[in-house]
């Protein structure tokens, strides 16, 4: 699959037309990690997200003694992006399941700069950002009634 391809699925980027895809897939460079590979370390600042372009990712929280996985997460899906929004501390740890996995990251400096560029793929990526996390924030307290 090509990135073009692979950027039209990744719903952060819902509603940009191809141009502007090109403009991301631009910033965007590759990497792989092997199996086990660590990306994104629980309570350390960054300033990069990655889209999974092959194989899985893992988001997992770490306790005092014990470690509960959230999630895994595969093609099309991205890990980081409260990077775009700030550089503060990552919620979870973020790596590679068995099979490792190939990414596409995304630095937010070069990110901001795109957006200075061109004012609607910012627009558009942090409104839906912000619907995401209002998704998740809502759907996280009513699972705590």
């Amino acid at each position: 699959m090509s990135i073009s391809a692979l950027l039209k699925r990744v719903q952060l980027f819902a509603n940009l037309d191809q141009s502007e895809l090109e403009q991301l897939e631009a910033i965007c460079q590759e990497t792989s990690v092997n199996p086990g590979e660590l990306i994104i370390e629980q309570n350390t600042t960054g300033k990069e997200m990655y889209i999974v372009a092959d194989g899985s990712m893992e988001v997992f929280i770490q306790g005092l003694d014990n470690e509960r996985s959230l999630v895994v997460l595969g093609k099309g899906q991205v890990v980081g992006e409260m990077a775009l929004i700030d550089q503060g501390y990552r919620s979870a740890s973020v790596r590679a399941t068995r099979k490792g996995a190939k990414l596409y990251l995304i630095e937010s400096d070069a990110f901001y700069q795109l957006c200075d560029k061109n004012n609607h793929i910012g627009f558009v990526v942090m409104r839906n950002l912000a619907v995401d996390i209002a998704f998740k924030l809502r759907h996280r307290n009513l699972a705590e009634l």
